[in-house]
């Protein structure tokens, strides 16, 4: 694909996807919130497990634990207990409350807006500071998770891992215009609802006149 066509399909792409998203994005409590704190938690959360099945635990966690100081003073067992259905719990749990005491003792409570001091909350990597950042904040940071790689995969021919920097750049080039929020929540949402791994929905896929895995299978 030479970069004339690579420029005119991204563009193609977010027009597709936000236009797709519009009708068919699904509804989360995270995605109604503008609240740092909560938006953070849920992002942590959401690491190695599915959106739905945060779904089912999240508004109760929120509920109990409204701030970092209550999270900080909980029982690590009750936090286990809440979240055990995600798995990995006691992990979990750890960076939860690890997390809570971080903001109290370094930011008065207070999530920081930076992407160095994101990524020294326990736990925290590059992906959740800067999907708090994007989600949060409203900042153009571009994310890099499995969907993402998959989609890349599927519609460009890229490959890339999660720690391949042009991956980053690549999804950085969409450009600073682009309301990342709602974007990357229709790459989240079309993998899950659409461009599944093992039997992906190609006739009713807003993309796949121009994808390339599409355009192979066809042929």
């Amino acid at each position: 694909m030479d970069n004339n066509t690579l420029q005119q399909t991204k563009q193609l792409l977010r027009q597709r996807l936000l236009a797709w998203f519009e009708e068919n994005g699904r509804d989360f409590p995270w995605r109604s919130t503008a609240d740092p704190y909560s938006i953070l938690i849920a992002e942590m959360m959401l690491r190695r497990t599915t959106a739905a099945a945060v779904s089912r635990v999240y508004s109760d966690f929120i509920e109990r634990y409204r701030t970092p100081q209550k999270l900080a003073r909980a029982r690590l067992t009750t936090i286990e207990f809440m979240i055990s259905s995600l798995g990995l719990q006691r992990t979990r749990a750890k960076h939860l409350q690890n997390v809570a005491v971080h903001l109290l003792e370094k930011h008065n409570g207070i999530v920081p807006t930076t992407m160095d001091e994101l990524m020294e909350l326990p736990g925290v990597g590059i992906y959740v500071a800067s999907a708090v950042l994007n989600f949060a904040f409203g900042k153009s940071n571009p994310l890099v998770d499995g969907n993402v790689l998959h989609l890349l995969s599927r519609v460009f021919g890229l490959t890339f891992d999660l720690n391949d920097k042009n991956a980053w750049e690549f999804m950085g080039s969409f450009g600073p215009d682009l309301d990342n929020k709602v974007f990357y929540w229709s790459i989240i949402d079309l993998v899950a609802l659409v461009c599944l791994r093992r039997t992906p929905r190609c006739t009713i896929c807003p993309l796949s006149d121009f994808c390339e895995w599409h355009a192979n299978y066809q042929s």
